[in-house]
Order: C-alpha cells, then structure tokens, then sequence
C-alpha cells in the first residue's frame, strides 16, 4: 500500500483519510484500486463498528486528477485509449461505491473545502455527511464535457429531490455547505477546523449503539430505496426476530430499566 491514504482505528471507529494533499486529495486510476483495497479491509475487520472518510491539507476530495485526465485525452486522440480499457476503468472506480455501500457499518463523509466531481460521488454514497461551513459540494463534470460517474445520478434525485439534482448535473455550479445541508445532502455543519470534532463525535455514537441493529438498519434502508412496502415489512421483521434474539438486547433492555448506558458488543 501506498501513502496515499492514512488510516488511524478509534476504539470501534476506522478513519481513513485521503492523503494527496499537493494534489487537492485528486484520485488516479491506481488509488481508486488502493481504496477499494482498503474498503473491504476495513468491512472485514468485525471490530470496526463506523467508518469516517476525511481529506488530509486544503480538501475533502477533488475528483479525478486533471494531470491523469490530460493523458488520457492525448491516449484517446492517439488511439492509444480505447472504449474497452475506458469501461475497465470505469469499473474499477465504481466498485469504491459498491464497496461503501456494501460496508456493513456506516460511513460518514467529514468534508472540508473542495469535494467535486468524483469527490462529491464519494460523498452521496456515504451514509452521513458532517461538513464544514466553507466546504463546497458539486458535479462540474460538464464544464469539461464529460458526464457524471460512480452512482452520481443514482444517488442524487433520491437524497436532494430531482429538480435539484438535475440542476447540479446541468450547470456544473457548485453549492456550499448551508445549502448542501438545507436540500438533504449535509446531516450536520461544524465550524471551519471543527468538523472532524464533529464527525468523531457522531461517529463515536454510532459505534456505541448495539452494532447488529445499526448494521441492519444500513441494509434495510438501502434494500427499502429500491423494493417494495411489502418487502421492506418483510424485512423489518426478519431484522426484528434476528435482534430480538441477541445478548445486545438483554442488555439495552436491562440497561433501559437501570437507567445507564448500555455495553454492547455485537453478540
């Protein structure tokens, strides 16, 4: 693995922070593969109970790296760059948002300055945003004719309403932080410098929640965007008896009636 990214383990919290900062955090074809790397580490590791995404220097994330992106316009004029390899990539970068997804933990976004283009992709697929107050949020994939990637138009009409989202992808304006957090996109603002203070602590909180329930919640929510009332109950009750089931509940129950803070861990 590279420097390109720093991850630092919490308690039951997981940071992993982007760490190009010369470069914005802009990614490449190859640190879009690392950190899917890292991704299905950090699902894998049981003790891991929240996921935060931050960005080291100046930026959360500021998309694809235009140096990467003039290359490869040279390969394509030169017939060197074709459709398949295109799709390939592609691919590659797309399974950063499967992976977030499929994570069974929540991921929270602690967004600062720039997060654009890919970076703002990023962003939609986390399951929560903490942003700072000057942090600014957009798709300006258009301003160099190119088109939105990585659930982008997926994520967008369901988390900020279609007139919105057909706004952002049209103009390739940018939107800041008020205005992220008044259309649906931002959970909660920090003031500038704060927002990892804030997203620590909201993190932290989720980490101390019985986790197969969080977990479950995380699944339910995503299968219910997609399925139907039906199904969803169907799975609300699955999800019930499998929770119903676990020492987590005997002890937020008893905890309940002994008025303190429950002790779960996972069982």
């Amino acid at each position: 693995m590279s420097d390109r990214f720093i991850l630092e383990k919490q308690g039951h919290v997981m940071w992993l922070k982007f760490n190009r900062p010369q470069r914005l955090n802009a990614m490449t074809i190859e640190s879009w593969g690392e950190l899917n790397e890292h991704l299905a580490a950090i699902d894998a590791d049981r003790d891991v109970r929240c996921l935060v995404l931050a960005g080291e220097g100046r930026a959360f994330l500021a998309g694809h790296d235009v140096g990467e992106i003039r290359e490869h316009n040279e390969d394509i004029t030169s017939g060197k760059l074709t459709p398949a390899q295109l799709r390939e990539w592609q691919k590659n970068l797309q399974n950063s948002t499967r992976r977030i997804r499929q994570t069974r933990c929540p991921v929270i976004a602690c967004v600062h300055g720039y997060a654009v283009g890919g970076g703002c992709e990023v962003v939609f697929a986390c399951d929560l945003v903490v942003a700072a107050e000057s942090a600014r949020f957009g798709f300006p994939e258009v301003n160099i004719g190119v088109t939105i990637t990585n659930g982008g138009t997926y994520f967008m009409p369901r988390k900020i309403g279609l007139a919105k989202a057909r706004e952002l992808a049209y103009t390739g304006e940018l939107i800041d932080a008020a205005e992220a957090h008044r259309i649906g996109l931002v959970n909660r603002i920090a003031p500038d410098g704060a927002e990892r203070e804030a997203a620590g602590a909201l993190a932290e909180r989720i980490a101390s929640r019985a986790p197969v329930a969080v977990q479950l919640h995380k699944a339910m929510i995503d299968a219910a965007l997609e399925g139907s009332l039906e199904g969803a109950l169907h799975f609300e009750t699955e999800a019930l008896v499998q929770t119903a089931m676990t020492r987590d509940n005997l002890e937020g129950t008893r905890a309940f009636f002994e008025k303190r803070e429950p002790r779960f861990t996972g069982g």
